[in-house]
Order: C-alpha cells, then structure tokens, then sequence
C-alpha cells in the first residue's frame, strides 16, 4: 500500500467519523421530553384488586 493510498484511505476514515459524531449530535438534540400529562399516564397500575367490586360483576 503506498502512502497515497493510506493518506485516502485516511481521509475516508475521518470523513465517515466527523459525520458519525454529526448525527449522533443532532439524533441528540432532537430527542423529545416526556410531557408530565404522559408521565402521569405512564405510571404502574396498583395490581391489587377490590374482591367485592370483582364478585359483583361475577354473573
């Protein structure tokens, strides 16, 4: 391999990097927040059951 073709090489090397960093910057920047409405939503439901509230729906 002569040195133009590692200086080539290189270059490519650089150039697919500096743009790898770009876009992880700018994939980064536009990421979106939750909005408290969608945390409130979001949040565990309590898994225990009211057994009355069930045996009166039961038919």
């Amino acid at each position: 391999m002569s040195g133009r073709q590692f200086l080539y090489i290189l270059i490519a090397t650089l150039i697919t990097v500096l743009i790898w960093v770009a876009s992880d910057i700018i994939h980064t920047r536009t990421q979106s927040d939750i909005s408290p409405q969608v945390q409130e939503v979001l949040e565990p439901v309590n898994p225990n059951f009211d057994q009355e509230v069930i045996n009166s729906l039961s038919l």
